[in-house]
C-alpha cells in the first residue's frame, strides 16, 4: 500500500480510554508506532496521561490513526483550563478563560514513513478535530521541533484556513544533556570558564557551611509525603508564589502524582540540604533513560550562595554516577541561563496555539497581539534606560519579602 495514495481514506479515531481491554489494545498500537523511534516521551505514556496531575479518562483524548490494520500515528491530548493572559512584563492586567487541548511535541507518526506522509497525517488530524472543538477550545502544541512534520502540518494551507496560528512565546533552544560515561567526564566537556565557575560556586557554599552539604533523593512511595512537605515550604518563600501565583500550590495533587509515578519506578526528586536545612528542590522523572526536569525552586534566603546551581550539579552527579540507566537530561521547554550553562546539546522549538477562526476569536487575538506589542515596547524602553534588571529585582524582592511578613 502506498501511504500517499491512500491518505484521504485514513481517519483519526478517538480511542476508548474507559474500557480496559480497548486501552490495552491502544497501548499495543502506540508501542508499535513508536517501535522504530529512538526517544520515548514520558508525556505520551498512557500511565502519565491517566494517572498524573489528578487526571482521569474524561481529561484525556487520544486519537489513533490506522491504515487498515496498521497503526500509523497517535495523538495524546490533555484537556486543560487555560487563560489567555494580557500582561505587561510579568504583571497580568486581565485574562480570558479558554480550554486547551494540550499536546507535548505534537502527534507521533511512524518514523519509517516519509516526512511528507507524516505531515499530511498530522494536518488531517487538525482538520478532523476542528469541528469537535467548542467555542472556547483551542489546540496548544508545546515544544514543536523546527522543521518537523508537525511544524510542516501547522504551516499547511489547510490548517491555516481553519485556524489562526499564534506563537505565544518566542522560539527557544530546548536544552539537553547527553551523558558521557561519568560526571567528571561531563565536567571536562564544558568550557573551561564554565567548569571553573561551577566548582568555585560549590566550594564557596561548602566553605560557608558549618556542617554538611547533602543531596537527598526521593524515589520511593514512602518518601514522597516528606519531600512534598519540605519542597512546598521552600516554594512558599519564592517570588513566583507571591508575585505570579505560581509554585507548588496543589500539594495533594503533586503528592498523588509523585506516588503514582513512583509505583512505575519513574519518580526521581531531590532536595539540597545545607546544615540540615532544605534550601532547594527539583522535581523530575527518569523515563526510558531520560531525566525529565519538571520543576525547581530554592529558598531566596540562600540565593547568594547559588544553591540552585549546586543542586543541579549534585543531581547530575547522582544521575551519571549513581545506580540507574540515565542517558540524558531534558530541561523541558523554554530557555534559561542555567539551562544553557549545563547543556551540551539543543534543538530549536516553538509553541503554537491553533485558534479556530471566528469573528469572536479574531477580536480576542487582536487585543492579545496589541497588548504583547505594548509590553514589548515598555520592556524595550526599560532596557534602553538600563532600568529593567533593577525594577525586576525590586519587584521580586518585594514579593519574597512579603513571605516573612505573612
Amino acid at each position: 500500500m502506498t501511504m500517499v495514495d491512500s491518505i484521504d481514506q485514513i481517519d483519526w479515531q478517538r480511542a476508548d480510554l474507559r474500557d480496559p481491554t480497548k486501552r490495552q489494545v491502544l497501548a499495543e498500537s502506540i508501542a508499535e508506532i513508536e517501535s522504530g523511534s529512538v526517544e520515548h516521551s514520558l508525556f505520551h505514556d498512557l500511565a502519565w496521561l491517566l494517572e498524573a496531575e489528578g487526571r482521569g479518562p474524561d481529561d484525556v483524548r487520544v486519537y489513533i490513526c490506522r491504515a487498515g490494520a496498521r497503526p500509523s500515528g497517535h495523538a495524546p491530548f490533555v484537556v486543560q483550563p487555560w487563560l489567555m493572559r494580557f500582561r505587561i512584563g510579568e504583571v497580568t492586567l486581565f485574562s480570558r478563560s479558554f480550554e486547551r487541548l494540550h499536546i507535548s511535541g505534537g502527534p507521533v507518526t511512524r518514523s519509517t514513513d516519509s516526512g511528507e506522509v507524516r505531515a499530511d497525517l498530522v494536518a488531517k488530524l487538525f482538520a478532523q478535530v476542528r469541528p469537535l472543538l467548542t467555542r472556547r477550545q483551542v489546540i496548544y502544541l508545546e515544544g514543536v521541533v523546527k522543521g518537523s512534520e508537525v511544524e510542516l502540518a501547522i504551516a499547511a494551507n489547510s490548517t491555516r484556513r481553519m485556524f489562526r496560528v499564534i506563537e505565544p512565546t518566542p522560539r527557544y533552544e530546548r536544552r539537553l544533556i547527553r551523558f558521557p560515561s561519568n560526571f567528571e567526564e561531563y565536567l571536562r566537556s564544558l568550557k573551561t570558564q564554565t567548569r571553573q565557575n561551577l566548582r568555585n560556586t560549590q566550594r564557596k557554599l561548602e566553605k560557608h557551611l558549618t556542617g554538611n552539604l547533602r543531596l537527598v533523593r526521593y524515589d520511593r512511595t514512602d518518601q514522597i509525603s516528606e519531600f512534598v512537605g519540605r519542597a512546598v515550604a521552600i516554594s512558599k518563600k519564592t517570588y513566583q508564589w507571591h508575585l505570579l501565583g505560581l509554585g507548588l500550590r496543589k500539594a495533594d495533587q503533586l503528592e498523588q502524582t509523585l506516588v503514582a509515578m513512583a509505583r512505575h519506578g519513574w519518580t526521581r526528586c531531590y532536595l539540597l540540604e545545607c546544615d540540615g536545612a532544605a534550601t532547594a528542590f527539583m522535581i523530575g522523572y527518569l523515563y526510558f533513560g531520560t531525566y525529565y526536569y519538571v520543576d525547581v525552586g530554592f529558598d531566596p534566603d540562600w540565593e547568594k550562595w547559588s544553591v540552585g546551581t549546586v543542586l543541579h550539579m549534585e543531581v547530575l552527579r547522582d544521575l551519571m554516577d549513581g545506580e540507574g540507566q540515565a542517558r540524558s537530561f531534558d530541561f523541558s521547554s523554554g530557555s534559561g541561563v542555567h539551562k544553557k550553562r549545563f547543556s551540551n546539546d539543543s534543538r530549536e522549538e516553538a509553541n503554537y496555539i491553533l485558534v479556530p477562526r471566528s469573528a469572536r476569536n479574531a477580536v480576542f487575538l487582536g487585543a492579545f497581539h496589541a497588548m504583547n506589542a505594548l509590553s514589548a515596547a515598555a520592556v524595550g524602553l526599560l532596557e534602553r534606560l538600563h532600568l529593567k534588571a533593577a525594577i525586576k529585582r525590586l519587584v521580586r524582592r518585594h514579593a519574597t519579602g512579603k513571605a516573612t511578613d505573612d
